[in-house]
Formats: structure tokens, sequence, C-alpha cells
């Protein structure tokens, strides 16, 4: 879905993604408590745009990015055009303020408190951005992240038991991201796992020979 906010600026919403926008004379700011989104930013040297989320901010005047936050702890931003600055907080003991500047075809993403900058190619940025098109490319992604990203998506407990995770699976191919039996059913045969619907809705993923 996409939303105008007062200012012009453009922001379309993955799904499961919650978003408030404030906006004053001095600054215009939104909190992205969780999900993933896509911003417009209406140019305003004036009044800064500042994305806040539990794992870190983004700080721009006029630009076109994507962030991206599936758990408190987890921070990924994409730029598009312009520039931005983004300052990812470190666990509480050992918060920092350093910040990061980003330009169009950078990514940085926060996981478990380490940081990795990227320069993605025009295909790279395009798949990073696939979930406006309802897809989701991964290109050699653990199962577990895999997992875990249509977990997010369908509000669903998705289990990934240590004996298959210990076989270390990566993930490569394009899903449709509302297909979640398409694409558990496609992990079965290349990884060997069998998929579980427990009764309580969780999924479970484990090798076909355990118990």
């Amino acid at each position: 879905s996409a939303l105008i906010l007062a200012d012009g600026t453009r922001v379309e919403l993955n799904a499961r993604t919650s978003l408030t926008a404030e906006t004053d004379t001095a600054e215009r700011r939104v909190r992205l408590a969780s999900g993933e989104a896509f911003f417009t930013v209406s140019k305003d040297k004036s009044r800064p745009f500042i994305v806040e989320t539990p794992a870190g901010s983004v700080r721009v005047t006029g630009t076109v990015f994507n962030v991206r936050t599936d758990t408190p702890a987890d921070l990924e931003v994409t730029v598009v055009e312009g520039s931005v600055q983004v300052r990812a907080d470190e666990p509480a003991a050992a918060r920092s303020t350093e910040s990061f500047a980003l330009v169009a075809h950078d990514r940085l993403s926060a996981a478990g408190g380490i940081l990795k900058k990227q320069v993605l190619s025009t295909g790279e940025l395009d798949d990073a951005l696939a979930w406006r098109r309802g897809l989701v490319v991964f290109d050699g992604v653990p199962l577990r992240d895999a997992l875990a990203r249509f977990a997010h998506y369908h509000g669903r407990g998705i289990l990934l038991s240590p004996a298959a995770d210990a076989t270390n699976p990566h993930v490569s191919s394009q899903y449709s991201l509302d297909d979640l039996e398409g694409f558990l059913n496609s992990l079965q045969a290349p990884f060997g796992v069998r998929i579980d619907h427990e009764s309580n809705g969780t999924i479970r993923v484990s090798l076909r020979n355990e118990p």
C-alpha cells in the first residue's frame, strides 16, 4: 500500500509494516517500528526528513531510499537516488552515534551488532526492491534468513530444526512473497527437508530423516 505524507513525500509500505509520521516547522519525522518501506522524499533543505527505527535512524533532505527492520536489532537501508545519513544504534551497553553517508546504490545493513556496507549493481538494486512487485529474490541467502523473511511477511512462526540448519543450506531463487506454500514446497527436494504444519499454526522445517 502507498500513502502521501503532508509534505508530499510518498511512502510505499510492505506487508506487516507499522509506521507513524509527524511534521512540524523544523523537521519531518517518521517512526518505522517494524517492517519495510520505500520512501520518495520531497526535497526541503530547511526541514530534514528523519526515519527512526528501533535499530537506528536515517536522515535526509530529499531522496529515494528503502528501509527494512524486521526485528528491533536489524536495519537495512538501500539508496536509489540522492544521499542519506544512517546512524545504526549499537546495543544499549555500547551505544554508538557514528553515522554513515550513503549514496545511490549503497546498502548498509546492521544485524547482531555487525555493520556491512555494499555497493549494489543495478540488477542487485532491482532485486533488493523486488518486494514492490510482490517478489523476493534470494542470492545465496542462508535458509534460516529466507524463512525469517517469509515468516515476517506472513506473520507466521517458521522454525528450522538445528539438524537442518547444520547442513548450511543456502537459497538462490526468486519467489512470490504471497505464495508461502509454494516457497516451502520448493525447498523439500533440493534440501532434503520436510514441512510440518503444527496445530498451533507454527511451521516446522526439518530433515526428512529426523524423528
